[in-house]
């Protein structure tokens, strides 16, 4: 039988992403375990050590811990295990806890020209390009439209990007009037970067959407 490939999922985060973490994502760990197998780590050393000798399929980076800059050497060897062939996604509570000065400044250490975008909440629709990151079958999976609230990212490429507004989008609020959606950001991409690919999942609440995506982004 064929070994089942490993999800790491890096949680540096405080005491209060730990737990919101646990509290939230509970089912999506537990089929991204069955489907994959899995292991976490709360401790930047022991992730180094495994990056350095056995790295897994996939990096899920799931809060903002990592992005804090007494974590730089760590992303910098992220940024060495994507160029390499790996994967690292961004998703779940990373973009509720990240302040921009420190994103724009992992994206940097990446060697992306992303930052910090809008926090807004609309409908996005599948990109047309999709199928060219993806491949048909994978796309497929994806929901071809959904409404999330999410933190995008500014400076992506166009053929990166996983989901956009379309020119008649508006925020989506009920406290606010909707006003039009920036059409040059993106709440969710996925950057080919040497061997390996990058992905970022702005979505702040976990929608069955968004969950659907990052299962593809995991391939098979």
């Amino acid at each position: 039988m064929a070994q089942v490939a490993r999800v790491l999922y890096l949680r540096l985060g405080d005491n209060a992403q730990q737990t919101m973490f646990s509290d939230i994502y509970k089912d999506t760990i537990s089929q991204i375990d069955k489907t994959y197998g899995s292991i976490e780590l709360k401790d930047a050393a022991a992730a180094q050590a495994i990056l350095s000798s056995e790295p897994p399929k996939a990096i899920l980076v799931v809060d903002g811990g990592l992005s804090w800059p007494k974590y730089t050497a760590l992303q910098v060897q992220l940024a060495r295990y994507v160029q390499a062939g790996g994967t690292v996604v961004f998703c779940c509570l990373f973009s509720s806890f990240i302040r921009p000065p420190n994103a724009d400044r992992l994206w940097h250490n990446f060697g992306l020209p992303w930052t910090s975008g809008d926090y807004h909440r609309s409908t996005f629709y599948l990109s047309q390009g999709t199928n060219l990151l993806f491949g048909n079958q994978r796309t497929t999976a994806c929901d071809k439209e959904y409404s999330m609230k999410a933190v995008h990212v500014k400076g992506a490429t166009t053929d990166s990007k996983i989901y956009v507004p379309l020119k008649q989008s508006q925020v989506e609020s009920a406290v606010f009037p909707p006003v039009a959606v920036d059409q040059s950001q993106s709440p969710a991409v996925w950057a080919k970067k040497g061997n390996g690919w990058l992905g970022y999942i702005g979505d702040v609440n976990d929608e069955d959407g968004s969950q659907r995506l990052l299962t593809v982004m995991l391939g098979k």
